[in-house]
């Protein structure tokens, strides 16, 4: 089926190949999130979404709440209503040795004294508890567990997550309780927290806190950003086995992935697989902290019962975390490029996880506090998540006589100057952003990094040494640079000096958006400087715009929007712009105009842009577009004919084009109908 025909097609004919492409699509999920056994390729996967989304886009009258193209998000929740549980969620009591676990099963034996029983084992995923209603197989409420009687109802959200089936497969009840963990993989947590870091925003400790925190998020397109995934380990509905490890392999017919499983076992096959695990986890792509022990026939689970908090036919097995003890030396403070502190415990070097740990973040002043650390000290650590070194106690009863407390630093630890504390925020920061050298240099490392100015060859090395030589500490000074000032710095291949100045000037022609990037302004990452430069196409419009203006941007907000005001509110910062903009830089998006030709794939097309487009900038776009003879339009009305959307799209413009039935296509989408691929601007090597 040709994508962007407009030859006729029947409503009837749309309805049964949507059908057709929402199965396929569910069972390649299937395939991949259930069996991992992927049978086709990402780019065909995409191509069978970018059909089901061109023919949904046609006919918005036939889009479901099922299909998968509902997964991207879209909307603001402003709150989250809560909703009662059914059935309580209840918490576990925890067994820490194998004692507990056989003290365990002696309390289920003195209620039931002549009945035998099997057990089920499953994998405790260290993630956030949430539960999925199901009726007539489709999803229609999400809630997490709250106090176990109610809970926050976040349906939009899990939407986003990706192994959460929208429709379920096969033969089931027609109402279906499902309880699961969400959770965030490692890799995925790191990439999160370095994002974080780039933009000024304090990082997740680990990666259940990542994890709670993304699905609290107002805006459900930023949740289908964080990769979250999912674990179903229960569930509920009439006709259900009464052997719960059979309703575990009902749940994958369903579609759903589900904890790793065992069983049936006696408890010595339990302590078996516990101490395989214990073993093993660090094999594991997520964090566990334990084992979950259930009886397994669900009748005998109600015959057992509850207590007020927990029941009484499970309990949580938990690994004590690998830990070691060793001595706190010393702790150092850094300070980032937005200038805050960043307190570090020196260590004394200790094996701990199979690496040698010598340093462990201590995050702000509060956590010191919190753990009553004194210099030196005797202290307990453990990897949060298995990745990164914690202080989690100390030992005051090792701790030496001369001992003393830590006091919060009062000036900045490299340049002196008395640190402040905003209103509402734990961490301290020195306030000068401009002489202060880490925050100069990390700033100017921000600025020439690929996802902004893309001056490559000019590494935090070089820029330190010209920040120490009084050769450059502002972006514009970069572009007064010659290749005698750096064929003074040592270690130069003979044409590197030229070619790094050659790559500073190529930079000019940086589209705006990733100018407003490069600026380092405070929460404006990558994607919000795109939303922004959308919104006020000029610096000029974003310099004068009010606070309000700035929030009004979709998913934007008021602390970004206070963070870009006061950035350009402070002179210096337009002094500089006024610099930048003289030697040249791009200080509004540039729209060069393409006559339209008849014989062109988009003559006659009125085409806008939303979103961002990885390895592609929007002035590429636009410029291709216009060279197919498109005609590219400010904003969505009853004239335009495609809007291409991509990553952090804007809702409000994906409202509009919903209501008023305008195409929403991909940019693969847009090539397809063009014939011939975008060729992005090449860099400078």
């Amino acid at each position: 089926m040709d994508l962007f025909s407009q030859s006729p097609l029947s409503i009837e004919a749309a309805a049964k190949r949507i059908e057709d492409l929402i199965q396929e699509i569910a069972e390649h999920d299937y395939l991949y999130y259930v069996l991992a056994q992927p049978r086709i390729s990402d780019s065909e996967y995409d191509r069978l979404i970018a059909e089901l989304r061109a023919l949904e886009e046609r006919f918005p009258e036939l889009r479901r709440p099922d299909s998968p193209t509902q997964r991207v998000g879209g909307g603001i929740t402003k709150e989250f209503p809560t909703v009662a549980h059914k059935r309580p969620m209840l918490s576990l009591d925890n067994a820490y040795s194998p004692a507990e676990l056989y003290e365990f099963e002696q309390r289920m034996r003195r209620l039931l004294p002549s009945t035998q029983w099997d057990y089920i084992a499953q994998l405790k995923i260290d993630g956030v508890a949430i539960r999925l209603q199901y009726e007539n197989g489709i999803f229609v409420q999400g809630a997490t567990r709250g106090d176990g009687q109610q809970g926050d109802d976040i349906t939009s959200n899990l939407r986003t997550v990706r192994g959460i089936p929208l429709r379920l497969r096969g033969s089931f009840p027609a109402e279906l309780e499902v309880r699961g963990e969400v959770l965030m993989y490692r890799v995925d947590f790191l990439r999160l927290n370095r994002e974080r870091e780039e933009v000024g925003e304090a990082p997740f400790m680990n990666p259940r806190n990542a994890t709670a925190g993304s699905l609290k998020l107002q805006d459900s397109t930023e949740v289908a950003k964080r990769r979250l995934r999912f674990f179903a380990y229960f569930a509920e509905g009439e006709g259900l086995p009464d052997a719960d490890h059979e309703v575990m392999a009902r749940l994958q017919e369903w579609g759903f992935p589900i904890v790793h499983t065992a069983g049936p076992y006696r408890l010595p096959q339990v302590e078996e697989y516990i101490t395989l695990w214990e073993r093993e986890r660090r094999s594991l792509p997520y964090d566990i902290d334990g084992v979950v022990v259930k009886v397994n026939s669900r009748a005998l689970r109600e015959a057992l019962g509850n207590t007020n908090k927990a029941p009484r036919w499970a309990i949580a097995y938990k690994y004590q975390p690998e830990q070691a003890i060793t001595v706190l030396v010393d702790i150092t403070y850094q300070v980032g490029r937005t200038g805050f502190i960043t307190p570090v415990a020196e260590l004394k070097p200790v094996k701990l996880a199979g690496t040698t740990v010598k340093r462990a973040s201590l995050y702000n002043y509060d956590e010191i506090e919190r753990l009553d650390l004194h210099l030196p000290d005797v202290v307990v650590v453990e990897k949060s998540g298995e990745i990164i070194p914690k202080v989690v106690r100390a030992l005051p009863e090792q701790r030496p006589k001369d001992a003393k407390p830590v006091f919060p630093p009062q000036v900045c630890p490299e340049c002196s100057t008395p640190l402040q504390q905003r209103a509402g925020e734990v961490g301290r920061y020195c306030p000068n952003y401009r002489h202060c050298p880490p925050q100069v240099i990390g700033r100017l490392e921000h600025f020439v990094s690929r996802k902004a100015m893309n001056i490559q060859s000019l590494g935090e090395k070089i820029l330190r040494r010209l920040y120490q030589k009084g050769l450059v500490k502002t972006f514009s000074d970069l572009y007064s640079l010659k290749s005698e000032d750096l064929k003074s710095i040592e270690g130069f291949a003979e044409k590197m000096p030229t070619k790094i100045v050659q790559n500073i000037h190529a930079s000019k022609e940086t589209p705006y958006e990733r100018v407003l990037y490069a600026l380092g302004i405070r929460h404006v990452g990558e994607a919000v400087a795109y939303k922004v430069a959308e919104a006020f196409p000029s610096i000029d419009s974003l310099m004068e715009a009010s606070e309000e203006d700035i929030a009004g941007i979709p998913t934007i907000g008021p602390t970004i929007a206070r963070s870009i005001k006061a950035y350009f509110d402070d002179p210096e910062n337009r002094v500089e712009v006024e610099k930048l903009r003289e030697i040249g830089l791009q200080m509004a998006r540039r729209h060069r105009e393409v006559k339209p030709l008849a014989n062109l794939p988009l003559s006659g097309k009125k085409v806008l842009v939303t979103g961002t487009f990885p390895g592609v900038s929007r002035e590429e776009i636009i410029q291709y577009i216009k060279e197919n003879g498109g005609e590219y339009v400010s904003g969505v009305s009853r004239n335009l004919d495609f809007l291409v959307v991509g990553e952090a799209a804007g809702p409000t413009k994906l409202e509009k084009a919903q209501k008023l039935g305008i195409p929403q296509i991909t940019l693969q989408e847009l090539e397809a109908l063009v014939g011939v691929p975008i060729t992005p601007k090449e860099s400078e090597s």
